[in-house]
């Protein structure tokens, strides 16, 4: 029979922090392997037939608990995403009490240290309610008051692109002067028309000067390329049917949650935000 050497696998625990005495699972790729460290018991043909057999007993894991917002609500300190917890205890009269709140992935299996706290899912869902009610209050406008205010956001969004477009072109031609008299500076250091000095103190003043209209012009074209990014408006017939029924219902359903909500975000002061995937 013939053996292959075994290998011996460290660092599969490391700790969280030095403050504290919690240690976290690795993952695989951050394990040291140290291979042909020792000759194994079994052969290399019977250990993957017993891996096959092992994995044939994988289980699909049943969560207990689920919620309508999860998946969409995150930690606004990391922007990781939050976990879904749940508590329950048997009261006294035999009743059970529970109660479920959201907290950042990090801080929940101490793979960072967020200073971002639990918050309660009711905190969340009463902040749901309240955003959509308050959007779809605006959808009670006719028709032709909703194609006006459109068409009013569409004139504003344009006017901001113009006015960002020309303040660009500005701050490129400022860019180019500056560069230009660098350029001069130079050759007159080069001729040596200035002293050597001379050239360093202004060759300073005009490089801050650069790298502060680039830092602008980065900032400008970062903003114009977001607003051509944009998602397109949902259909006005399409936003109203799914607000009536969200209306109607009287526990939220995750699929229309899902049509009409983008992201969630609490932070450590258990302010929440919300982006709906519409704005009227």
């Amino acid at each position: 029979m013939k053996f292959i050497f075994g290998s011996v696998v460290g660092r599969k625990f490391q700790k969280v922090s030095h403050k504290i005495a919690k240690v976290r699972c690795t993952k695989k790729e951050e394990h040291i392997v140290l291979e042909n460290m020792h000759e194994p018991i079994i052969d290399i043909e019977t250990w993957n037939k017993a891996q096959e057999k092992l994995n044939g007993y994988t289980k699909v894991r049943n969560r207990k608990y689920d919620h309508e917002l999860k998946g969409v609500v995150y930690c606004g300190e990391c922007g990781n995403k939050a976990t879904l917890r749940c508590k329950e205890e048997k009261r006294k009269n035999g009743t059970t009490w529970r109660a479920t709140y959201f907290i950042c992935s990090k801080r929940n299996n101490y793979s960072g240290l967020c200073d971002c706290k639990q918050i309660s899912a009711n905190l969340i869902e009463e902040a749901v309610q309240q955003t959509i009610k308050a959007e779809i209050e605006k959808i009670n406008f006719s028709e032709k008051e909703i194609k006006q205010i459109y068409q009013e956001a569409e004139i504003q969004a344009q006017t901001k692109s113009n006015l960002l477009s020309t303040k660009l072109q500005e701050l490129k031609n400022t860019l180019q002067n500056i560069e230009n008299t660098i350029e001069e500076i130079y050759q007159d250091k080069i001729n040596k028309i200035i002293q050597i000095e001379d050239f360093k103190t202004i060759y300073e003043k005009k490089q801050k000067e650069r790298n502060k209209i680039l830092n602008e012009i980065n900032k400008i074209e970062k903003e114009l390329e977001e607003s051509d990014q944009k998602s397109p408006k949902i259909d006005f017939k399409e936003i109203k049917q799914i607000s009536n029924e969200f209306l109607k219902m009287k526990k939220c359903n995750k699929m229309i949650l899902e049509k009409l909500i983008e992201r969630i975000e609490f932070d450590k002061e258990k302010n929440i935000k919300i982006k709906l995937t519409f704005k009227i």
